[in-house]
This record gives structure tokens, C-alpha cells and sequence, in this order.
């Protein structure tokens, strides 16, 4: 059996009430029992918590984690860590210059790649990441549960840094994909086609 993708995910505060448990947590939980993926989870509610932990992944030690997921909220171009704290997506990409070599960024929830082509690209050059993905919407947990488990799996094990695309251009999940929002982009430039998908709106601020 081939050797599980190792994933490294950052989970921002969803909701005021402690009591609230909406979480990616599950979805890595039943992956990993599958033997598709190994992976770290640590909360994260403050910029502090979430650049030591960044710094943290991108140490030598993790190393094998080459799938970075971003389970925090957000608008465009915007993560939102809690009601108190909301952090800029290009100053998150600043924390990570030069330190994504070959790997694959996942922002999982929001609408933070509502963002322009160009400050998308700007992102992968100044990271140095194979890929970032993302939604351009805000989605609902139910209907991108099942999209949500195979999209990881993908992430952690697909071979070619395209596959993501091929999968959410496939005719099983183009549909799903568009009425999600979820984008996708490589460093090479190449955005996956998705059929009937409209282009991210020009005219949002970066």
C-alpha cells in the first residue's frame, strides 16, 4: 500500500459560542482511519497563533507535509480567524515567501480567492507554492462535505500538481465544483477548466 499524503491544517474560530462544533477536524479524522492521509490539526484564533504554527509546518521537521489547509473563515482576499481578528491573504503570503516549494495551499471555506487572476499569481510567486485552491464563495458545510473528503484526498495523494484540476473538471464534479465556487491555479499558470465555470470577477480588489 502506497505511503498516505501527510497534511498540515490551521483551524480558525467558526462561531462565538464554544459550544458551536462545526469542523474540518471530522473529515481528517474518518481520511486518516482510511489510511489516505496523516495529518496535524491545531485552532488557531489570533495572527500570532497562526504564523507560529505556519512556521512551525514549514520547518524542517514537517517537511513531509506538503498539503497546507486553511480552515478559516473569510471574504475577499481577507481570513477571518475570529470575531475579533481578521488577517490580510497577502500578508499571510508574506509570513510564507520563499517557503512553499512544492507545496499545495488549501484555503477551505469563505470566499477568499474572490480575488483578481493577477494577485492569485502573485500569491504563487511570492510563496513559491505548486498550487492554492479555494472557494470564491461562502459554502455550506453539508453540501461540501462529500466534495470537501475527496478534494483532500486529492490534494494529499494526487501524483501530478494538475490532478486537482483534472478531478474538478471531471464530469462527476464540474457542477458541484461551479456551484461551490472553488477555484483552482498552478504555479505554471494553468487554471483547471471547468465546464460552464465563469471567470472570477475582474473588478474584485486584490
Amino acid at each position: 500500500m502506497a505511503t498516505p499524503g501527510s497534511v498540515f491544517c490551521v483551524e480558525g474560530q467558526w462561531d462565538d459560542n464554544l459550544a458551536e462544533r462545526g469542523s474540518v477536524l471530522p473529515t481528517l479524522e474518518m481520511l486518516e482511519c482510511l489510511g489516505r492521509i496523516r495529518y496535524i490539526h491545531r485552532d488557531v484564533a489570533t495572527p500570532d497563533e497562526l504564523r507560529y504554527y505556519l512556521d512551525q509546518w514549514l520547518s524542517r521537521k514537517y517537511a513531509a507535509y506538503n498539503v497546507g489547509i486553511f480552515a478559516i473563515d473569510g471574504s475577499p482576499g481577507e481570513l477571518r480567524l475570529s470575531n475579533r481578528h481578521q488577517l490580510k491573504l497577502a500578508e499571510v503570503a508574506s509570513w510564507l515567501q520563499g517557503r512553499c516549494d512544492g507545496k499545495r495551499l488549501y484555503f477551505d471555506s469563505g470566499s477568499i480567492l474572490r480575488i483578481s487572476d493577477a494577485s492569485l499569481a502573485e500569491i504563487l510567486e511570492e510563496t513559491g507554492a505548486s498550487m492554492v485552491c479555494g472557494f470564491t464563495r461562502t459554502i455550506d458545510w453539508v453540501e461540501s462535505a462529500a466534495f470537501d473528503t475527496v478534494l483532500i484526498d486529492r490534494l494529499a495523494n494526487g501524483q501530478k500538481v494538475n490532478s486537482v484540476g483534472q478531478l474538478v473538471g471531471s464530469a462527476r464534479w464540474a457542477a458541484l465544483t461551479e456551484h461551490l465556487g472553488f477555484r483552482v491555479r498552478c504555479r505554471s499558470g494553468a487554471a483547471a477548466r471547468i465546464p460552464g465555470m465563469r471567470r472570477p470577477e475582474s473588478g474584485v480588489p486584490a
